[in-house]
């Protein structure tokens, strides 16, 4: 008997026995549904803004406070010293006023070699601040000393050797002082070239950079020496980085003094020739103020010499 039908038969009916028993990939069980979204909360109210923390400000730096010290004498010029002479205007001459603005004043410099940046010779017309001289045989014109016309009357010249550094050279017979007239002369109420007299030199003008760490304070004396307990020069000096006023007594003659740690700015500066009674001697240089100004370098607050 054959048996193939039957066989085929079974084979068709375990399929659909399979099939109806799910054994299909197509019949399995759907995935679990998602998980329900979170429940909506009310937001709260936005929060401010917290204003920006400020940095504490740097402090700026404390800068020291000006100082004026007494400083070393340079070396005295070996012999034979140093001299100055004019050789015009002669002692009590009288000047045509017409004329008197291109008047050439010549110098007559012995011992003392002069040159550009170097030595020179500070001329003081009336007591303005000086002029630096550095050609000794070219005249200088009046007019230059005296900046502005040349009133009539009674003036005063007095040259000295100055160092490069514009430190005085204080040996004996090193300052000459005349006078003269501009116009008629006439009857002289008080002659400085013949009276106990003080004559400021330095310092002057701007002051700029980083080398004027020490600016100088020097002085000239005419016809008075200074002593202990007697005769001597106050120095006033006042303005930034001083509270009030910082006043120093020289009592040698020779030795500068030196400020220090200057700030920006304008400083005023007055020396004074006081008697032993400790009042001002009379005379009408005697006490002498002068205007400095500071410009710093940058990043500092020192400064370096540069008025001539």
């Amino acid at each position: 008997m054959n048996q193939r039908p039957l066989f085929v038969c079974s084979i068709v009916m375990l399929g659909l026995y399979a099939t109806a028993c799910g054994g299909g990939s197509d019949n399995l069980p759907p995935p679990p549904p998602p998980p329900p979204p979170p429940p909506i909360v009310a937001s709260a109210a936005p929060l401010e803004t917290p204003p920006p923390v400020e940095e504490p400000k740097k402090a700026e730096p404390e800068l020291p406070a000006v100082t004026l010290t007494l400083g070393e004498a340079s070396p005295t010029p070996s012999k034979p010293t140093p001299t100055v002479r004019f050789v015009t205007p002669l002692k009590g001459a009288s000047i045509d006023p017409k004329k008197a603005a291109d008047f050439a004043i010549k110098l007559d410099v012995k011992n003392w070699k002069t040159g550009t940046g170097d030595a020179h010779i500070h001329v003081i017309l009336d007591n303005k601040p000086y002029k630096a001289i550095y050609d000794t045989k070219a005249p200088i014109k009046l007019s230059e000393l005296a900046g502005a016309d040349i009133a009539e009357g009674h003036h005063v010249l007095v040259a000295f050797p100055s160092r490069a550094n514009h430190e005085s050279v204080k040996t004996p017979g090193a300052l000459t002082m005349i006078d003269f007239f501009v116009g008629k002369k006439q009857k002289v109420s008080h002659d400085v070239t013949k009276q106990p007299t003080l004559i400021y030199s330095r310092p002057k003008g701007e002051y700029k950079g980083d080398a004027a760490t020490r600016v100088l304070v020097d002085f000239q004396l005419a016809s008075t020496t200074l002593t202990e307990g007697k005769t001597h020069v106050g120095i006033h000096v006042s303005g930034p980085g001083i509270d009030g006023d910082l006043t120093k007594k020289a009592t040698a003659f020779g030795p500068p003094f030196y400020l220090e740690h200057l700030h920006a700015g304008s400083y005023k500066l007055t020396l004074e020739l006081i008697g032993a009674d400790g009042k001002v001697i009379d005379g009408p240089w005697n006490t002498t103020s002068r205007e400095i100004t500071i410009a710093p370098a940058e990043g500092t607050h020192e400064t370096t010499q540069h008025a001539h």
